[in-house]
């Protein structure tokens, strides 16, 4: 595949097509965030695991007078030395979600060591096109400015997305030229079902409907403005690795996936495509392949204490018309669902005559989702 397309730009250049584009169509998609969960009505509140520390609301940029805001999941003993960080975005069809949606995964990157940052982005109907990927941007830089304090390797900082998070993880591997270690680029980026290239999806079968908003002007129009959103534009040999994760028969076509590993291996970019039979999109398949997703990062960040169990994964359902939950109510696809739930055992003590019970429920955390 020729490589003509391919020179990267950084996101001010993107803002050539910075018309006003409608994602409520597209928004419908929920992208993997919106899934309905499998999760006990009765269980407790999410909690994060006594060897994790996290900060939430951290304001990490202000964009049209919006705070910009990111969960920082830490590991609770400090190395000082600088750790690896992940950047974590969710999907929701750039419209709707919000950070909670991926704590799973950052709170299970954080359980092996690594520091992982769940990050808001600008969500509007309809949106200033690139104002997502000029915020997910801002997110590694503040991460690099940041390092001191929360003990990061300025060199060792990878993206991580779902559908399309996925497309803002791979737009911060492809945008840009030169050293992984500066600015705002990444040392490897991880997309499940993200988009690749954007005026394509406008005809694909199930999505096609919900895609024509995504800019103003339709792709055989404005073709130039549908190619600078997406990250098979930007491919170039200096890139960072990436991940790309994708199901047979699913909301996102598997020939997006494609399409940007064929200009991957064009370019020389290393890549995996990891292919899924069936319908499953984005975290609801994140079960089977987050240990390849782990195995994968440790091969650029570093290597990780423990190999991830994956039975602290549990899949959440996609549910593409669910409607989106209130950013304030801290649930998603993400922190619903269901197969991480462990139930301590039960301690009778007796003492004096007198029975006392103590029943403790704790539920294994794994990392997060869409």
């Amino acid at each position: 595949m020729s490589h003509a397309l391919a020179r990267s730009r950084p996101a001010a250049a993107l803002a050539a097509p910075r018309a006003p584009r409608a994602l409520a169509s597209l928004g419908l998609l929920t992208f993997g965030l919106l899934g309905a969960g499998v999760a006990d009505p009765a269980a407790p509140p999410a909690a994060a695991a006594p060897s994790v520390v996290v900060q939430r609301d951290v304001l990490y940029a202000t964009a049209d007078r919006e705070p910009l805001l990111l969960d920082a999941y830490l590991p609770s003993e400090s190395r000082r030395q600088g750790r690896p960080a992940v950047i974590l975005i969710h999907g929701g069809g750039w419209r709707a979600g919000d950070k909670s949606a991926m704590r799973d995964e950052a709170q299970r990157l954080a359980s092996l060591g690594w520091v992982a940052f769940s990050v808001d982005y600008r969500l509007r109907t309809p949106a200033a096109f690139p104002a997502e990927i000029e915020d997910v941007q801002a997110a590694v830089v503040w991460a690099r400015t940041h390092a001191v304090e929360y003990d990061v390797d300025r060199a060792r900082i990878a993206a991580l997305g779902a559908s399309a998070g996925g497309h803002l993880a791979a737009m911060l591997a492809t945008l840009g030229q030169g050293p992984l270690d500066t600015t705002s680029r990444v040392r490897a980026a991880v997309s499940w079902s993200g988009p690749m290239v954007l005026g394509d999806l406008v005809d694909a079968a199930g999505a096609g409907g919900l895609a024509r908003d995504v800019l103003p002007c339709p792709p055989r129009i404005c073709p130039d403005q549908w190619a600078a959103a997406s990250p098979v534009t930007y491919v170039d040999p200096t890139d960072a690795p990436i991940f790309l994760a994708n199901s047979t028969d699913e909301l996102v076509p598997l020939a997006q996936a494609q399409a940007m590993a064929d200009r991957l291996q064009a370019a020389g970019v290393v890549h995996q495509l990891d292919v899924l039979p069936g319908h499953l999109h984005a975290q609801s398949y994140r079960s089977q392949v987050w240990p390849a997703t782990v195995q994968f990062l440790s091969r650029y960040l570093g290597p990780v204490p423990r190999v991830p169990p994956v039975a602290d994964l549990r899949p959440s359902d996609s549910a593409v018309a669910a409607p989106s939950p209130s950013p304030s109510s801290g649930k998603s696809s993400g922190s619903s669902g269901g197969l991480g739930w462990l139930v301590g055992g039960v301690a009778a003590v007796v003492v004096g005559g007198s029975a006392a019970f103590a029943y403790g429920a704790r539920r294994r955390r794994p990392r997060s989702s869409t």
